[in-house]
């Protein structure tokens, strides 16, 4: 059964796969930390894509970008901060 949030969820998704219809929007993911990030991130993919957007392998030619990473493990939400600053840096060129 259905909860009322999973219902919330899609009539979201499919508002939003009707907004991008005829559009060609790209997504880039970037994983960091454990493997049940890795599995929000699985999650996140499928999602996405039923909104109507394509994976990008490349960074720069995405529409979105999502960095999931567990705040845990600090080492892990380091080099977000790092990549952060490097897409700052490319979104400026």
């Amino acid at each position: 059964m259905e909860t009322e949030t999973i219902k919330k969820q899609k009539e979201y998704i499919k508002k939003v796969n009707e907004i991008n219809k005829n559009k060609s929007l790209k997504y880039y993911i970037l994983t960091m930390g454990c493997q049940l990030n890795e599995n929000d991130s699985e999650k996140l993919i499928g999602m996405l894509e039923e909104m109507g957007y394509t994976e990008s392998k490349d960074i720069s030619n995405a529409d979105l970008y999502l960095i999931n990473t567990c705040c845990v493990r600090e080492n892990a939400e380091e080099k977000v901060f790092g990549k952060l600053r490097r897409i700052k840096k490319d979104k400026r060129k």
